[in-house]
């Protein structure tokens, strides 16, 4: 594989990240009180934290992704540049909705726009351009679809972290399990770009997990949440396997997310539903059913976490399937998570 022979950078890379967003989480941590970046108890339904806590996650991986790109050389890299500006866009509107907790549009607002900077360097989906595309439209529809699509899948995504990050280390967890994925298969591509961005993220997740861990010494708020779902939905962007047809590629980023995925259309539905505001938080995630069920929050996590990597794994295996038997596994997938959705869904209060 390409970057095997390179794996010593690889690992350095990783190391010098971890070390950097630690060291930046230590001193956010302290400087915090100081300028009022804090999650204090009781200011909604929801939280249940027992003492103010840092809201520097988003910090900490906007820091440590401006340093490192500077220090490694590569901010003449069009899509590295490209995801590092869109994702502070999305990052600082998180950071002032930290501050003011700002309304549902202005948060969409931060995120459409990151998404329109991103596209403006050429990162966004060829899905329906493409010649393996199920069937051929006209060029110039194609080219509105994919960026209406583009939009739409790094909207989905931002909100699907921001939306599950509720419990220590769950989105953080998550974050690192995608990034790590993406890391290993996208080694065989050779795309420098993104093994470098995965390597930069995992490090940066790693970090945030120890310290976002129950009982976590921080919290990644909405600065920290959006930012990581934003970056992750543009690397899913750039990944380009180099074998199988597009018709069962389609599915891997899908199956890799499903879990955040899955979370936010269960409260989406939940608080439909019960005619609620979509955008108020309550305890209503999938953890909280789980919880429900008799399993501890702690475990729960655990548990999201392994279904995570386990669909991960799923969507990887269905790369060189032919398209029909790849799309059959996914509808089944699909399937089950229905059924999952409605079990969870009838006996919630």
């Amino acid at each position: 594989m390409y970057y095997l022979s390179q794996i010593d950078h690889i690992f350095l890379l990783l190391l010098t990240s971890i070390l950097t967003a630690s060291a930046l989480a230590w001193i956010s941590i302290r400087l915090a009180p100081m300028i009022e970046l804090m999650d204090v108890p009781g200011t909604a339904d929801h939280k249940d934290h027992s003492k103010p806590m840092p809201v520097v996650g988003g910090v900490v991986l906007m820091d440590t992704f401006i340093l490192i790109v500077l220090l490694s050389g590569q901010w003449s890299v069009n899509a590295v540049i490209g995801i590092l500006l869109s994702c502070i866009v999305v990052g600082l509107f998180g950071l002032w909705d930290d501050y003011k907790h700002l309304k549902a549009e202005f948060k969409l607002l931060g995120q459409v726009l990151g998404a329109v900077i991103l596209i403006s360097f050429g990162v966004n989906v060829n899905f329906f351009g493409s010649p393996e595309f199920f069937f051929q439209i006209n060029p110039d529809l194609a080219h509105w679809l994919n960026l209406l699509v583009t939009i739409l899948w790094l909207v989905t995504l931002t909100n699907a972290f921001n939306f599950i990050d509720s419990f220590d280390g769950l989105a953080a967890g998550l974050a690192a399990l995608a990034s790590a994925f993406f890391l290993i298969v996208s080694l065989g591509t050779g795309q420098q770009s993104m093994i470098f961005l995965c390597t930069i993220i995992l490090g940066i997740s790693l970090a945030l997990y120890f310290l976002n861990s129950h009982p976590a010494r921080l919290f990644l708020g909405d600065s920290g949440a959006q930012a990581l779902g934003f970056v992750l939905a543009a690397i899913a962007i750039l990944y380009q396997p180099l074998e199988g047809n597009q018709a069962s590629t389609w599915l891997v980023p899908v199956m890799i997310f499903a879990v955040p995925i899955f979370d936010l259309c269960l409260v989406i539905f939940s608080r439909l539903r019960r005619k609620k505001k979509i955008h108020k938080a309550s305890r209503d995630h999938t953890y909280h059913r789980l919880e429900q069920l008799g399993i501890p929050l702690p475990k729960a996590v655990l548990l999201m976490h392994g279904i995570s990597l386990l669909l991960s794994m799923v969507g990887f295996l269905c790369i060189n399937l032919p398209y029909i038997m790849a799309n059959v596994v996914f509808v089944l997938v699909i399937t089950l998570g229905i059924l999952t959705f409605l079990e969870l869904d009838k006996n919630y209060d």
